[in-house]
């Protein structure tokens, strides 16, 4: 199971602390080492890098390191479109996670 990165959002995020995830996002701002980003439930999420973030897109999807409840370790970028449906991100998300599902198929 280790292997298993699931996509999640800000509320579902505490749940997978020690764990690798994918968040789906917008990105907000940058500094030299951190990348605010929206999850598709609206809340914020810190990613802290080393060396380039390799962002290049107003929207991407973060592979990392949960590190707290609202902190992220970068371990991969993937650059999506110009444009994402978060909301439409945000129901699928929800959808992986609801118990009837994550236990049998997503995990």
């Amino acid at each position: 199971m280790s292997d298993i990165s699931p996509r999640v959002n800000s509320a579902i995020l505490p749940r997978f602390i020690g764990q690798m995830v994918r968040i789906p996002c917008k990105v907000l701002t940058t500094t030299d080492s951190t990348v605010t980003v929206q999850t598709s439930d609206g809340g914020e999420v810190l990613v802290k890098y080393t060396g380039d973030h390799g962002i290049s897109t107003s929207y991407a999807e973060i592979v990392g390191h949960v590190i707290d409840q609202t902190t992220v370790k970068k371990a991969a970028v993937i650059n999506l479109q110009s444009e994402l449906d978060l909301q439409m991100v945000d129901r699928v998300i929800k959808l992986i996670h609801d118990p009837r599902f994550f236990s049998t198929i997503f995990s």
